[in-house]
């Protein structure tokens, strides 16, 4: 487990993912390079082993100087091979390192891309809301207005100002409208609602 993974930016061993990157890829490349070379020079003393081993079959070198020789070659490459190893295996720990920094960033750039949905949504849902609250209100004022027409209408009709014909037709209108009213209050607040959820998030 990478010594920084899930790690909160207070904890002392924190590193910024970026800095992980830039911190590996120097050593990356040094030990790349290195890796390179002593595959290269194994490859050498493989090709000096067998040609030590013609040389034998040649009659070119005694048998005592090719186990003299071989075993110089032998331990040389014994020696290398162990480096080899330890330098795959740092590569191996900076490969881990690397991909778990490759995650938290892109972990980081989703959650980055996530809140500036979120942020535009609320703006959205507060500039609709906005405008709906004011269409609301207006939808309130008009109710009230046709309730103080309701009002005066019943007034004259007491008064004997109005024929009962006229009265029902007007008083039949009004609560056309303010069933129309209704309607539009329900969707209204429902939206408003809906709006006010996504506001709080």
């Amino acid at each position: 487990m990478s010594h920084y993974e899930g790690a909160p930016p207070e904890d002392v061993y924190y590193m910024d993912p970026k800095e992980v990157l830039s911190q590996y890829s120097v050593e990356w490349v040094s030990l790349r390079k290195s890796y390179d070379e002593i595959k290269s020079q194994l490859q050498e003393i493989q090709a000096e082993l067998s040609h030590l081993d013609r040389q034998l079959e040649n009659g070119q070198i005694t048998e005592q100087e090719h186990i003299v020789r071989y075993r110089e070659k032998w331990s040389e490459s014994t020696q290398m091979v162990q480096v080899k190893r330890e330098v795959e295996s740092r590569l191996f720990e900076i490969q881990k390192e690397i991909r778990t920094a490759n995650r938290q960033l892109k972990q980081a750039e989703e959650e980055r891309r996530r809140r500036e949905r979120v942020e535009e949504e609320k703006s959205h849902a507060m500039i609709e809301w906005m405008s709906l609250k004011q269409g609301f209100d207006l939808v309130t004022e008009r109710r009230n207005e046709i309730n103080a027409e309701s009002d005066r209408l019943e007034i004259q009709r007491r008064s004997g100002h109005i024929s009962e014909e006229d009265y029902r037709k007007s008083r039949i209108q009004h609560i056309k409208q303010l069933a129309e009213l209704s309607t539009v209050e329900s969707d209204v607040k429902r939206r408003l609602a809906e709006l006010l959820e996504i506001i709080k998030k």
